[in-house]
Formats: structure tokens, C-alpha cells, sequence
């Protein structure tokens, strides 16, 4: 799970909704003991009725300075602390593993009040957008994991680009 929070590589393939929302602003960071990725909503609309919806219904949050109101932030923690952070609410995740193979996933999100329609909208657009990422996720990572208990699979070196992978394992 947390190597797959921190791959920047299985967007483009693995969530076509993200890329539909972030073209190509999707950045990665790697610090001591925190990786760091965003995305910048892109202007032109998506071609999935949920994700343009989100776009078009996201409400001016008149706390955040302007870089931050079209912006999603993805904090990752190590070991296994995420913090999802959005125009409109913040999610923590957490992760802790029950086995080698197994792990159990604990989230919640924190929002401001905020009654207005669009706002409410975007909330729950934002919702299904992430449950589609999540199941995307799930598959990819039983994949791997299938993947790696073959017989004729062999660890490979880290891409270069892959500063937040390469700092996980250095950790």
C-alpha cells in the first residue's frame, strides 16, 4: 500500500480519472520521512460525468490562497500515514499490517462547514472519484503482489523518477 501511494508511474496507467483531472501538473516530492505529490485540476473539462461535474461545481474556498483552490495534496508518512488534502475537506488514512500480504486500511474526513449546494456536490463527487481510484488501487495491488509470488519474479531496480520510492526504501 505504500509503495503504491508513492509510485507516481501507475497514474497515467493505472487511473485514467486522474489523469483526466491533472493532465500532466501530477508532481512528487520526497523528504526525509514524507513523500509529497499534488495535482492541479485542469480547466478543460473531463469526459466522465462525475469528474466534470466536480470541476464545474467546485465552489470558491475563500480561505485558501488561489494556488490552492483547484489543488489536491497527497502527504505520505512513514511508514503508513497519509493525509489527502482538497479544496474542500482533508482525509487521513491509515494502514497497519496484519501480515506480509495483508493490511487493514482506517480513513475518516474532516471538512469545514459548509452548506452550500455546490460545495455538498463537489464532496461527493470528490467521493466516487476516490472510490474509483481506491478499486483501481485494490486491483493493481493484488496484481503485484500476485506478481510477486511467482517463481519467476525478480526485483528490478527503481526508475529514477521514482524519487518517493527510492527514498521509502533507503528509509
Amino acid at each position: 500500500i505504500a509503495d503504491n501511494y508513492s509510485d507516481h508511474l501507475h497514474i497515467p496507467v493505472g487511473h485514467p480519472g486522474l489523469t483526466r483531472l491533472f493532465g500532466k501538473s501530477y508532481a512528487i516530492e520526497a523528504q526525509e520521512w514524507v513523500d509529497r505529490m499534488e495535482g492541479e485540476l485542469r480547466d478543460d473539462e473531463s469526459a466522465n460525468p462525475s469528474e466534470r461535474a466536480y470541476q464545474r461545481y467546485l465552489p470558491p474556498v475563500d480561505h485558501l490562497p488561489d494556488s490552492h483552490r483547484r489543488k489536491w495534496l497527497y502527504y505520505k508518512l512513514f511508514p503508513c500515514v497519509a493525509f489527502d488534502i482538497y479544496p474542500h475537506q482533508f482525509d487521513f488514512m491509515q494502514w497497519l499490517p496484519v501480515s506480509g500480504t495483508t493490511s487493514v486500511i482506517r480513513e475518516i474526513s474532516y471538512a469545514l462547514p459548509d452548506d452550500r449546494r455546490e460545495m455538498r456536490a463537489a464532496r461527493y463527487l470528490n467521493w466516487r472519484i476516490n472510490r474509483r481510484v481506491n478499486a483501481e488501487d485494490t486491483e493493481l495491488i493484488a496484481r503485484v503482489q500476485k506478481g510477486m509470488e511467482s517463481e519467476s519474479y525478480e526485483p528490478g531496480p527503481l526508475g529514477v523518477s521514482e524519487v518517493c520510492l527510492r527514498s521509502f526504501a533507503a528509509t
